[in-house]
């Protein structure tokens, strides 16, 4: 565990209604509930107002229950009393699941979501077509001038985005041209 806000242990909804929120843990004492005021603040009607708490001391991190009606699952255990979080646990209250991650001690990815800290390695050069002109410096032919290398996060989202945009203008144009 780190001072460095980017290497603060986060928490992770990983199924229910919440699903992908994340809460990054400060040090000291924070509340996980589904009352107001709660530092994680869960929706669920199955978790407690003041459901469990999570603290950050002395490079360590506790997990404890504050005597919840359905009780903190850690790992598929049902908790007592305080509890060491290890990057990777899987913790559940009521219906919701959440994932520790700490950035500092990590030996997973934080649910796929992997930032590279270092440049991105250059992509393979991709041969030119046999015969019909030749691209502009760093344009791209075609979609397989990706495989190879990863796609990053922001451009598969443009591509999802730019789907559905051409999608609902088709049936748009669709629905107006037939009517």
């Amino acid at each position: 565990m780190s001072d460095q806000l980017d290497l603060l242990p986060i928490l992770t909804v990983t199924s229910g209604p919440l699903r992908g929120a994340s809460f990054r843990l400060r040090p000291g004492v924070r509340r996980i509930g589904r009352e107001d005021g709660a530092d994680v603040l869960l929706d669920d009607p199955k978790v407690s107002r003041w459901h469990a708490t999570v603290e950050l001391a002395a490079g360590r991190v506790l997990l404890t229950d504050t005597g919840s009606t359905n009780g903190t699952w850690l790992n598929d255990e049902r908790l007592s009393g305080h509890t060491e979080l290890r990057d990777g646990d899987r913790i559940r209250l009521g219906n919701l699941e959440l994932r520790f991650f700490d950035p500092g001690a990590a030996a997973t990815d934080q649910l796929g979501t992997y930032r590279r800290l270092l440049a991105p390695p250059a992509p393979a050069p991709v041969p030119a077509p046999a015969s019909g002109p030749t691209p502009a410096s760093g344009a791209l032919t075609a979609p397989t001038e990706l495989m190879g290398t990863p796609v990053p996060r922001s451009w598969r989202m443009l591509f999802v985005i730019g789907g559905c945009v051409a999608l609902v203008g088709g049936m748009t144009w669709a629905y107006l041209a037939f009517q």
